[in-house]
This record gives structure tokens, sequence and C-alpha cells, in this order.
């Protein structure tokens, strides 16, 4: 039983692993076997205290492949493990979990850890020994084949507690909780009555219709959760924050707060004189429902402690499910719901939700949540479990046969860069030695002498190959992770296609000579694009000898190191006077010229520090609209009227504010630019499709996905941050032509020289910078007709545009296109160097 992989004639590869129809079908009548998969449960039984896990859902979906037993007793589950394929642990990390990962280890068995909450963290009181028992399970590799947790977030968190205690893993995959209805609740629980032989609850109604909304005048705001608990700040008494607002609103407009949850003492407490109309319901899942059916908004406000950061966004979605507007706080969680749920200020969120622009505002919001609420059916991520499950499966049954091996296996290839293999073998033996392992291509060493010399310095003893790789998966099996030169290479693409799936981490020659903090986010899954410390112009950060500055720079507190922040730097450094950058906690110095990096920054100083408008000449970049109404354009417009200058990205959003009202003379455009010695052309042949960005929801993640998926004969490659978050990720992941990279931002050249076409496809767009740096690089460009794109775009040229209204047929179309395009790209876009945009900004000033 091997795995086999085969190379398709339209150049992507197949590859399949030992799969059901080798396993006997054990008594099933199904007309093929199914695999057998044990749910490892907290409780005493499986009773009605446990359905709300959120295995369930995903389980009646499986059981259409698989057959799903359930255990809350270790015992029981030990009984059983011989017939079982697959284990998953439920929110547990205990002393019978231990003792499970050892004897899977011993039967070969695979093991899924399902963290619903942030169980690993040594302040859950509910747990013992969390680190302990997390260690154990780690220890109990290959058996235990991934970690699956619900939120980005979450994954980052658990990947934080594995290196902080020296531990290494397998992958953190995001499966987001659904997006749960009436309808897929009653269906539930009906499938856990016939599986676990659990009567019938009181609690679930035959039928699932919706309850009838009440006639009266009162606008209903519903909050439903758990009370809160000792760890964490989360609960009902994170609404009390917003209270003076709801009395305020209820005087012009009658509301109801309905508090749907499992404490009426905590209520009675949080309530007790607020002065406007409350309710108490005791929580159950029809309870939920039949207020989400009579509410008009959904108020989830929640903790803000290290608890609640990490949190799936269940309670959101199952309120845009049942077609409820949701008020909430913004948080990193919950991006893709940027354009969805209501956020910022309060008594305007209120206005819109429940008020009288209700019926202009509500609808196109709810419209917009559609496709996102796709994303999270059961059908769609119980395929990602499906996935997950075959595939570990398939890898234990090699892995039995398999002789163990650990650390990681290197790979010298035709064409890879010999500074950054010698500083690889310089790591590996550093930190691996003779654990490592080295696969070196004869070929290599005959037409690159330098290789020989760099192999002599291994500490490993090498294997050798010639040509093409044979016998692949014998090679991969038992490594942690390969470190390739390479990744988009031929070899390169099949190896790192094999590794995925046998759950080996893909590293670059790069990566093992880096530090480790540069390759991986931080624990907020964000890492910076540019070093602070280095000034990228000739002219570094300083001041006058009284304190002042010719140009003052003003970015978010939260923005540093990032690309606002990097563009102002861009600026100051490459003008002669004295220049800072600071954050909006505070007044800026004295300053000539003082520049704002976001228009609402403006709005920001003229409230609280007016002053320093009055000294300064002001000015203002723009990159795109958002959260633009009727109030805010008429505030933003007298504003921007006051200031000496509007610098916006792209002609189109000049056009619209002179529209608006804005003085023509005030506007003017200034394109964006990247650094022609850094972003250097090459000879396009590749055949990559290259993508870069961080994930946002208006960077349009499911045309993408289509996109990827139409185009089975094309290399896509996706440099970026946080596109875990995309609730479809591991969908993205599987695909067999596509490649995530996070990498430092200095390495974007040289990932960007493998570009041949470069495909930008948000709705909603200032630049993007990254289509100049693809640009300068000569990759060909297919971009939605967004921000600056058309202003450096001739449509069949030297690129492609399409509207954002287009599907993947049209874009698939183009790139195809583009694939055949002649002529240097690099020429039409070498002129828009930092050099010149900072020439034509500070000349603003003169």
């Amino acid at each position: 039983m091997t795995t086999k992989v085969e190379k398709l004639a339209s150049g992507g590869l197949r590859i399949q692993f030992p799969g059901a129809e080798l396993l006997p079908s054990r008594g099933t009548t199904a007309e093929k076997p199914k695999f057998r998969i044990g749910w490892y449960l907290k409780g005493s039984s499986v009773s009605s205290a446990s359905i709300r896990y959120r295995c369930f859902h995903f389980a009646r979906v499986l059981d259409q492949d698989f057959e799903n037993l359930f255990f809350s007793r270790y015992q029981d589950l030990k009984n059983d493990i011989d017939d079982l394929d697959a284990i998953i642990i439920v929110k547990r990390l205990d002393r019978y979990t231990i003792d499970l990962a050892a004897l899977a280890r011993h039967l070969g068995k695979p093991l899924f850890l399902d963290l619903c909450d942030d169980l690993a963290n040594p302040k859950d009181p509910t747990l013992d020994y969390p680190y302990y028992a997390l260690t154990a399970l780690l220890a109990a590799a290959p058996s235990l084949a991934g970690i699956t947790v619900p939120s980005a977030e979450m994954a980052v968190r658990v990947e934080k507690y594995l290196k902080d205690n020296g531990l290494s893993g397998p992958a953190c995959h995001v499966i987001p909780d659904i997006a749960e209805t009436r309808e897929l609740f009653v269906a539930t629980e009906r499938f856990i009555r016939r599986v676990t032989g659990v009567p019938p609850s009181p609690d679930v109604p035959d039928g699932v219709a919706a309850v009838a909304r009440p006639t009266d005048s009162l606008r209903r705001i519903i909050w439903f959760g758990n009370y809160g608990g000792s760890h964490s700040n989360f609960g009902m008494f994170s609404l009390k924050p917003v209270f003076k607002h709801l009395r305020e609103f209820n005087r012009t407009c009658p509301i109801e707060l309905v508090i749907v949850s499992n404490s009426v003492t905590i209520y009675e407490t949080l309530v007790a004189g607020c002065n406007f109309p409350t309710r108490y319901v005791p929580w159950t899942p029809s309870a939920i429902y039949d207020e989400l059916d009579r509410a008009d908004a959904a108020l989830l406000m929640t903790g803000y402690d290290e608890f609640c950061t990490v949190k799936s966004s269940n309670r959101i979605l199952q309120a845009l499910a049942a077609s409820v507007p949701v008020i909430t706080e913004k948080a990193p969680a919950l991006v893709e719901f940027e354009e969805v749920i209501f956020t910022g200020r309060f008594l305007r969120n209120l206005e819109e939700c429940v008020g009288s622009k209700r019926d202009t505002t509500v609808p196109p919001r709810l419209a917009l949540a559609e496709p996102i609420l796709l994303r999270y059916t059961p059908e769609r991520l119980s395929a990602l479990w499906s996935n997950l499950l075959k595939q570990a499966i398939g890898r234990s049954l090699v892995l039995r046969s398999a002789k163990s091996r650990s650390g990681i296996l290197m790979v010298l290839d035709v064409g890879d860069d010999p500074d950054y293999a010698l500083d690889a073998i310089l790591m590996l033996n550093r930190t691996v030695g003779r654990d490592g392992g080295l696969l070196v291509s004869i070929d290599l060493l005959e037409n690159d002498l330098v290789f020989r010399r760099i192999l002599l310095r291994a500490k490993a003893l090498p294997m050798f190959f010639s040509g093409r790789l044979k016998g692949l998966e014998g090679q991969m099996i038992g490594w942690s992770a390969v470190a390739l030169g390479n990744p988009e290479s031929t070899n390169g693409r099949l190896i790192s296609a094999v590794a995925r799936q046998v759950g080996m981490e893909i590293l670059t020659h790069a990566d093992l000579a880096q530090d480790e903090l540069e390759r991986f986010a931080s624990s907020s899954g964000r890492q910076a694009l540019i070093d602070q410390s280095v000034t990228p112009g000739p002219y570094p950060e300083r001041t006058d000898l009284d304190g002042s500055v010719e140009w003052a720079f003003v970015i978010h507190a939260k923005g540093r190191g990032w690309i606002l922040d990097a563009i102002c730097r861009e600026i100051g450094s490459r003008q002669t006077g004295s220049w800072t950058v600071v954050d909006h906690a505070a007044p800026p110095p004295a300053s000539r010229n003082l520049f704002f990096s976001h228009f609402s920054l403006l709005d920001l100083f003229d409230n609280k520090y007016p002053d320093t408008l009055e000294a300064s000449k002001i000015f203002v970049w723009y990159t795109h609209p958002r959260d633009e109404d009727a109030n805010a354009i008429e505030r933003n417009l007298h504003l921007f009227n006051k200031a000496t200058r509007i610098i916006f990205t792209c002609q189109s959003n000049r056009e619209l504010w002179i529209d608006r009202g804005l003085d023509p003379k005030k506007a003017v455009v200034v394109l964006g630019a990247a650094d022609p010695a850094l972003f250097q052309r090459h000879e396009r042949g590749g055949g990559v499709v290259g993508l870069s960005s961080s994930f946002y929801e208006r960077k349009n993640p499911d045309l993408m996905l289509d996109i990827v998926k139409a185009l089975p004969h094309r290399d896509f490659v996706l440099l970026g941050r946080n596109w875990n978050r995309y609730a479809r990720f591991e969908e993205l992941l599987s695909q067999p032509n596509f490649t995530y990279l996070t990498r430092p931002y200095r390495e974007y050249p040289r990932i960007y020289s493998s570009f041949d076409v470069f495909l930008s496809i948000s709705n909603l767009e200032g630049g993007p910078i990254p289509l100049i740096e693809a640009m300068m690089c000569n990759a060909v460009p297919v971009a939605s007709n967004t921000g600056f794109a058309p202003d450096l775009i001739d449509h069949g040229r030297n690129g492609f545009l399409f509207e954002t209204r287009d599907g993947a047929e049209r874009v698939s179309t183009l790139i195809e296109q583009a694939f055949d395009l002649d002529g240097d790209v690099r020429k039409t876009v070498e002129q828009y160097s930092w050099d010149r945009f900072s020439a034509e900004i500070v000349g603003l000033a003169r």
C-alpha cells in the first residue's frame, strides 16, 4: 500500500493515498466500506448535556461516508479501539487523553484533537495539567494527525503554546463552526437520538416553523450566551458598558433588551436600575431560535481578555443565518464580516439597525452576508473533516510499515541558490546534526561544483537521486519537515504536494537561515512588513534643534510596522527636511507640514487637537471609501476643503470626491510606487499565477478559490497573511495547484520573480502596491477595475482588466490570454519609484 503520485497531461498532479476501498466492510451494509470514527467526548454520558458540541453537526453529514461512534468513557473507547480507523478527541485535555494517546501510538491509530475553546491556556480552571496533557498528546506523533480549532486566532494561540513550551506537533487546521439554523439544529438532534439512543428532548419541536413576530411597536434587541466564568470576563456583563446608550436610545425609540442565558441571578444584578425594558429567557436552543425570530437586532458584545479574542464567530453566524443584523465591536477575528456587521459609534448602530434608517441600511448588509454564510454550511465544513480524516487514515496505513524518522529532510536540487543552501546546511548542523536528512540531486553536483563543497560541510549522510524523484512517498514518510531551495520548481512542486498530504511542514532553504521570529507571524497573527530601525531612503528620522520638524507623519497606533507606516517612511526619508512618524495617541511635535496617513485621522485631530491643524499645512492620504454614509461624507467634505491637499491613490476616487463637492484645486492624484532596484525584471516562463495580499473579505476570496479550481493546469502561489481566517481556507489549501506562503517582506522580490501572471481580484482597492511591485518584475497583471489598476493597465497592451462583478470564467479567460501576452511590462511602470512618489508629495508643500 503506497502513495500514488501521477503527473497529469495538463501539468497538474493527482495524489492518491490508501483509501476506504482498502479496508474491509466489517459488516456494514453500505455498497462501499465505511471508515469508523470514534468521537471521544467529555461528560458522564452522551446526553443532552453534551449534544451542543459542534462535532454532532459535522458527524451528521459525515455519517454518509463514515460510521460514527461516540464515547464519553475511556474504558469503552479502549474496548472498541481495534475497530476504529481514527479518533477525534473533542474538548478534552486530561489524564484519560494521555492514556488514549499512548494506546493510539501503540496501535497506529490517527488522533485528532478538536479544541473548541482555549483549553490549553493554563488559566482554564476546568482542566488538570493542560500543558502536560498536550505534551503527552504530541508525544504520540505520528498518531496525532492534527489539531483542529474553530478560529484562526485560536490556531495562532495553540501554535504559540507549542513553541513557548518547546513542542513540535502536527498542523493546526481551522474548521469553523457552522452557521446553525433552527432546521439544522432539529436535524442534528434527531441524528443524535438515532446514533446514541438518547431519549427525545422536550426542547426539540416536531416541526421547524418560525415563531410569529409580535405586532407591538417595541424594537427587540437580543443578547444570548453563557452568563460568564471565573477565568474570563466574557458573558452577560459585557453588555454593561452600552447600557447608557440603550437608555438614551429608548427615549426616542422604545426597545426591549432580551437576554437568553443561564443565570437569572446575574441577569437581575446586571439590569437593576437600567431604566429601560428588559426580559430574561432561560437558555435552551429552541429559546434562542424563538427569540431570534422575534428580534430586530442582535447585540453580541463579549469580553476582551485572552479567552475572548480567540473565540469563534458562532453567535454572529447564528444571528445572521436567522436574518438578524448584528451590532458588535471590531475584532481581528471578524474581518470576514467587516462589511456586514455594525461596529463603531453605538448610537448610530442602533439607529441603523432598529431605528428610522433600518429599512435602508439592514437589507444591504444582510445581502452581503448571504455569500459568506454559504461558506459555513455543514456540508462544506464537513468536507474539510472528511478530507483530513481520509488523509490521516491513509497515512497511518503507510506509516505502520515505514521506518520512523524525525527531523528535517533537506533537498538540494538543480537551480538552488548556493548561498541559501550553505546557510541551511550550517543551520541544520547546529540544530539537528546527524538527525537531519539530505536528499541530493546528482545532476546538481555534476553541473555546479560549488554544491560539492557545500555537501562536504554537512554532518548528515546524504541520499541521492538522478533526474526525477522515484519512490517519493517512501523518502518523505517519517520526516517532520522538508526544506526546499525552490518550491516552485518541477521537483519542488511534486515534493511540496506529497509533503502536504503526509502532514509535513514545508520550508525553504532561506527559512532555515532566518531567525524563528521571522518565519512565523506574531501571536496576533500579523507580522510587520517593515523593520522600523531601517531607513528606506538616504535621510534618517530626526528633529530640528527646537524639537520641531518639517514633516510629521501621523499613523494609527496599531499601524506601527504596517503598510501606511512604511509609506510614511518612504516619503520622509527621501526629502532633506527633518521628519518623524508619530501615532495618533498624542499630538505631534510642531511641524510645518502634517501628513495624515488615513483620512479618519483628520476627523480625530479636529476633535482632539484642533490647534495642531491651525499651525501646519495639512495633507491627507486617501486610499479608498469606507463606511461613508451621508453624515460622514458631509463631515469629511467640510474637513477636506479646509486641508491643503487631499492626495488620492487613484483617479476614480479623486473624481468621486469632486462630484461630492471637493474643490478640484485641493484634489491631487499620486499613484503608488515600488523600489525598481528591489523588484527587478525577470523573463517570464515559469508558469506561475501569483497573488499577494493579506486576508480581507474585500479581497474576494471565493472568486480566487473558483479560479484556482477552474484552471487546474496552472500553478497558483498566494503570498500574504491571515488567510486561515477565511472559512474555506482548508479547501483552498487542499487544491493540488495552489501554494500558500507567509514570508518576510524582503523575500517578496524573489518570490515575485517566479510570477508570469499577477492576479488582483479585490472588490475595493486604493492601490494595491503589490500590483506595481509585480509589474516591475515583468509579471503580466490581470486585475479588477478598482484602485489604481486602470491608471496603470492599458487593457491588452501591458495587462488585462475585468469588472468586479465578473466571475471565474471571465477572469480565467484573461489569465490564459495573459500567458500569451508579449512585451516588457516593467517598462510601463518603472517610472513609479519611491523617489518620484516622495518628490511629488513633498512638492505639494512648496
